[in-house]
């Protein structure tokens, strides 16, 4: 493994440990840590960029009939 592809891994679990380890994504994650050092060199950037976002998942109090009857922009 070269240097960059090591500090794309880390950087792609971080993410993913950020993200709340969701299984499924990792090929998301890799590509999102690659772009977001790519974007780094560019800028000389250190800080991350818009982080990845969990996907949306039903509060455990909800119904299938309640999904989506939140107002829009609601964050728990």
């Amino acid at each position: 493994m070269s240097a960059m592809e090591e500090v794309i891994r880390k950087l792609a679990y971080e993410l993913w440990e950020q993200a709340g380890r969701p299984d499924g994504r990792s090929d998301e994650f890799w590509f999102t840590a690659r772009i977001e050092l790519e974007r780094r060199e560019e800028t000389g950037d250190t800080q991350l960029g818009a982080p990845v976002r969990r996907r949306a998942e039903a509060a455990p109090h909800e119904s299938a009939a309640d999904w989506g009857k939140r107002p829009r922009g609601f964050e728990m």
